[in-house]
């Protein structure tokens, strides 16, 4: 017998027991109505009122990940001349991270100013043309063709100076990006490159992340879902800090279910402002949800119906009274049910005996 098959058979075992009983408790109580002496409830068939803090859990589990964190790529295609950060380094907003060889990049700028200047050049004759060629032709020395056609030089040579100081200030950009800097305190994470490599445009040049605030991507089961809300709050235990908590809180949920699996992703954010944590560390948690302090809750099988509403059979001076209830949350996982209306201390008919009715004269087994 394979040991699922014995874990099953114990717990049909525990629930005839439980069952039977029931069955028996029953049968005395309606022998005992029948013959109207007091009716014997066994210990087990009665609760006692008490306050209490009650909360469901949910369990998550997932790696911590640093919430802030930037990739930066070369945004030129140069060589590396300097490159002062390692991994692990902390740096400061502002830093310089990677310098980069800027001859080419400054000759490219010359270049295009000097195409600048000649079309400035070709522009300041051409119009000289124009108005020239719009006088003789007002004297009627010239034609109207040859004065369109000094015009429209003019126009053409203007659009190409537009374009060229696009070029200019395209060029005068590139020659900014030699220089990468730090756009806010963090720690390098990453540098894939080495100083004196020629890269090309977009080349992953580092990561650099923020360990002030971290965040945990947990999966919880869709069941459990609708328990979950922003801001609340989150017990978490990391690994390689045995007996200690961080506190957590919900900052987002996923509108959607993973693809393939019963979970949503929800995200949890730890302040990390002793910068104890890494990213990439397990954690596992509880995630306290309808957290209710200093209630009164019962059995689910302590609540009876009749035309009037919701009441329980409350043991006093040996007779059942009808006390009326009203009905707060419940908590299926753990078969409770709050309510108002009763008091810490009372003695409460908590097994299902149906035949069981106010004024019946009661005794409790052992008492």
């Amino acid at each position: 017998m394979t040991k699922i098959a014995r874990c099953n058979l114990g717990k049909l075992a525990v629930a005839v027991t439980v069952a039977i009983a029931i069955l028996n408790s029953a049968g005395r109580a309606i022998a005992q109505i029948k013959h109207g002496s007091p009716i014997e409830l066994a210990q087990a068939d009665v609760s006692t009122a008490v306050r209490q803090d009650i909360v469901n859990e949910v369990r998550i589990a997932g790696s911590l990940t640093p919430v802030r964190r930037s990739t930066l790529t070369s945004r030129v295609s140069s060589t590396i001349i300097e490159l002062p950060v390692q991994i692990g380094d902390v740096v400061k907003a502002g830093d310089l991270l990677v310098r980069f060889e800027t001859e080419a990049l400054g000759s490219a700028v010359t270049a295009r100013k000097a195409e600048v200047d000649a079309l400035n050049a070709q522009i300041e004759l051409a119009e000289s043309v124009f108005k020239r060629n719009t006088t003789l032709g007002e004297r009627g020395a010239a034609s109207e063709a040859t004065r369109l056609a000094a015009r429209a030089n003019v126009l053409n040579l203007r659009a190409q100076l537009r374009s060229k100081q696009a070029e200019v200030a395209d060029t005068e950009r590139s020659l900014s990006y030699a220089e990468l800097r730090a756009e806010f305190d963090g720690i390098i994470a990453a540098r894939p490159v080495e100083q004196g490599q020629t890269v090309p445009l977009n080349t992953e040049m580092m990561t650099i992340v923020e360990l002030n605030r971290m965040e945990v991507d947990a999966g919880v089961p869709t069941s459990r879902i609708p328990l979950v809300r922003p801001k609340q709050p989150v017990e978490l235990t990391v690994e390689g800090f045995p007996g200690r908590t961080f506190p957590g809180e919900v900052v987002r949920i996923s509108p959607t279910a993973v693809a393939g699996s019963r979970a949503v992703r929800v995200f949890i954010a730890i302040d990390n402002n002793d910068g104890l944590l890494r990213g990439g560390m397990f954690t596992t948690g509880i995630l306290k949800v309808d957290d209710q302090k200093d209630v009164i809750a019962l059995p689910a099988a302590s609540i009876r119906y009749d035309a009037v509403g919701p009441f329980v059979l409350k043991v006093e001076r040996g007779v059942l009274r009808r006390q009326p209830v009203e009905l707060g949350r419940s908590w299926s996982d753990r078969n409770l049910v709050q309510v108002s209306g009763v008091n810490e201390g009372d003695v409460i008919v908590s097994a299902p005996l149906p035949d069981l009715v106010a004024d019946t004269r009661v005794t409790i087994e052992g008492t």
